[in-house]
């Protein structure tokens, strides 16, 4: 058994390690900033170093080779689906799904991540470049000029704008990220919970789905922008519903029939058994496109197609940055760093991923991309899920993927200009549709927090019915009101000592205390919003120094209670066999305590002394020590009265006999 101790006798007693320590973080910076470990430090911002030194070529290669081949067969068919989702051509989805996977397979540290394009995304570009540059006329929910016989780009300068404003906010996000990794700031990730996460994807699902059904109906609307845009947007398809083409419905049906029997049911129930998932998406690609070629499906049944797809690769050139796009591209680049670094945790199971690394990573391949007409990248599960899957062994499996598209981007691109529009279309809804299913954690987020399912609720309504910009702002303000909220209904509690135990547990018939001592805990941190239900709750469950103030007033004013030398006489005897009251506070729940808390702990000290009640801290944070050196509170409390553990406080001020 240890003797009891003041938080001052235990400091002195640290003193020297602390000494020892900083002597060692001393010599410790000194070698760090030799030539060898500067250098060190170079080479751990390129990965590939590493990865290429030790590469075993009989073990690796095959793994690679062939993971990276399949993953060019998600990254084919969804580039062409989400360029178009993003308002753009199916063009530039073949360069993001090119250029971000070269420059991470230099940077990036996960052999599972696959960057290229993403749903989520494609859908926030597109919400940029239409704040940018509003249009008059959509056709199927996309910004682009048609004709009426097949889905072309009439005005290539406006679409190359476009392109120029996109690659932009791919140039922001790019910069973004890169100053967060080389500032070492990986953490905020944590600052987004899993249920804003899922309700925000989720209301994402809903606005991707949303934008892609009028092009599977084959249904022209006008352009819809504002709050209320997406149910006015549905108005707007009901209203030219009898306008839908019925080859473009047919197709969607069989394409919807295909997707679903082949992911949900063949993948999944023969998963064990098959080498690799069966790439649908790229067989269905090659389908529809010979099936619309051979069938004249655009000039026989006016089915909306891609339409030309020009052969080659972007030459560099600088993209257009706007003032009006910086808010909305910090806001993607946190969500592609929170989205892409949760699936690499999620895969990389054998080895920690380093978060600030992998944010050099996204930085790099979004701001060198963004010279090639690239919009923002990040990764997609499906093709992560599959380099999983296929036992990728390191990032150079993204090298095959990128060599097919560039062999698609060289010479067969152009072979796919008949593929009709509602086959992308219904790819992009089927590859969103796992992120509508987390509806059905509802039921199970409700049973566990309510706070976590009213955030969940409020995001995905708010990014419904206002607008998908609003789920951010709502949901993130949200959370942070919430957890203000929860602070303040921290359980605020007496404690006791177990009869016959060191132990000491909230107050009960089982344990025990002296008469004149109250140890009070509150459950949370000391600040602007706790600070005042701190200070009643502290005097309401011991004792009020206001209302003992006030009856030794009372006392001593009135008249008509004059006491007489007997009363006198008795009460002095009272008030000498009467011990003196203490107050014990845990501040163990203290991890912040800003000039709110300060000053509410100073005035607490302060009115129970002036009532002769002591006052000791207790289990004091190291934040909580640090700030009360700082301030006056040290020398308001007193050293003497603060200590390392109740027990201390205890031993020290309390007679045995009395416990």
């Amino acid at each position: 058994m240890r003797s009891p101790k003041t938080q001052g006798d235990l400091d002195n007693l640290n003193e020297k390690q602390f000494e020892d320590e900083e002597t060692h973080k001393t010599k410790r910076c000194k070698s760090f900033c030799n030539g060898s470990n500067i250098a060190n430090y170079f080479f751990s911002l390129f990965p590939i170093v590493s990865v290429l030194r030790p590469y075993k070529i009989k073990e690796f290669l095959l793994k690679d080779a062939v993971s990276g081949l399949s993953t060019a067969c998600l990254h084919f068919p969804q580039g062409m689906a989400f360029g178009l989702l993003s308002t753009l051509t199916p063009k530039y989805g073949l360069y993001t799904s090119f250029f971000p996977v070269l420059l991470y397979v230099i940077f990036g540290t996960c052999p599972y991540v696959s960057f290229g394009t993403n749903a989520v995304i494609s859908l926030f570009t597109a919400n940029i470049i239409q704040s940018q540059l509003p249009s008059s006329t959509v056709f199927g929910g996309t910004n682009l000029s048609t004709n009426s016989s097949e889905v072309q780009i009439s005005d290539d300068s406006f679409i190359e704008m476009r392109a120029a404003i996109a690659s932009g906010s791919s140039f922001i996000v790019g910069v973004f990220l890169l100053l967060l990794g080389l500032l070492r700031l990986g953490f905020i990730a944590t600052y987004m919970s899993s249920s804003f996460v899922g309700s925000f994807t989720t209301t994402a699902a809903i606005h991707i789905m949303s934008s892609q059904v009028p092009k599977s109906l084959g249904v022209r609307i006008p352009s819809v922008s504002g709050p209320g845009k997406l149910v006015l947007m549905y108005i707007e398809i009901f209203k030219n519903i009898t306008s839908a083409n019925v080859g473009s419905i047919v197709t969607s049906i069989i394409c919807i029939i295909i997707l679903a029997f082949v992911k949900d049911f063949v993948n999944e129930k023969f998963k064990s058994k098959l080498f690799m998932p069966i790439p649908i998406d790229l067989i269905l690609v090659i389908l529809g496109t010979v099936v619309s070629y051979f069938g004249e499906l655009n000039s026989k049944f006016d089915i909306p197609v891609v339409g030309n797809i020009p052969p080659g690769v972007p030459p560099p050139s600088l993209p257009d940055l706007r003032s009006g796009i910086i808010g909305d591209s910090v806001v993607v680049a946190i969500i592609i760093f929170v989205l892409t670094i949760s699936m690499a945790k999620v895969c990389e199971s054998k080895n920690a991923i380093n978060a600030d690394q992998e944010l050099v990573a996204y930085g790099m391949s979004n701001l060198g991309s963004s010279f090639f007409r690239c919009f923002p990248s990040c990764v997609a599960p499906p093709r992560t899920i599959l380099l999983k899957t296929m036992d990728a062994k390191t990032t150079l499996n993204g090298i095959f993927s990128a060599l097919v598209i560039l062999l698609i981007l060289l010479f067969l691109g152009e072979y796919f200009q008949y593929l009709p529009q509602a086959v992308l279309s219904i790819m992009v809804i089927m590859a969103v549709k796992n992120l509508l299913l987390q509806f059905r954690q509802l039921p199970r987020i409700w049973k566990i927090n309510k706070y976590d399912f009213t955030v969940w609720v409020v995001t995905v309504a708010s990014g419904v019915f206002i607008d998908f910009a609003y789920a951010l702002y709502c949901g993130l303000g949200l959370s942070v009101f919430l957890i203000v909220f929860q602070s303040q209904r921290g359980k605020k509690s007496l404690f006791g000592k177990l009869k016959d135990e060191d132990l000491y547990v909230e107050e009960s018939q089982l344990t025990t205390l002296p008469s004149n001592v109250k140890f009070f805990k509150m459950e949370s941190s000391l600040f602007f919003a706790t600070s005042e239900t701190f200070r009643e709750s502290l005097f309401k469950l011991t004792w009020d120094p206001r209302i003992l103030k006030k009856d030794s007033d009372e006392v001593t004013i009135s008249v008509e209670s004059i006491p007489t030398k007997a009363d006198n006489d008795q009460k002095l005897k009272e008030q000498t066999t009467d011990e003196t009251k203490i107050v014990i506070i845990d501040c163990s729940s203290f991890n912040y305590v800003d000039m709110n808390g300060i000053s509410t702990l100073s005035l607490v000290v302060k009115e129970f002394r002036s009532v002769g009640i002591r006052v000791l801290l207790v289990r004091c944070t190291s934040y909580l020590l640090d700030v009360m050196t700082r301030s006056d509170l040290m020398e308001t409390v007193g050293e003497d009265n603060v200590y390392p553990d109740i027990v201390d406080a205890i031993a020290l001020n309390v007679f045995e006999t009395q416990l």
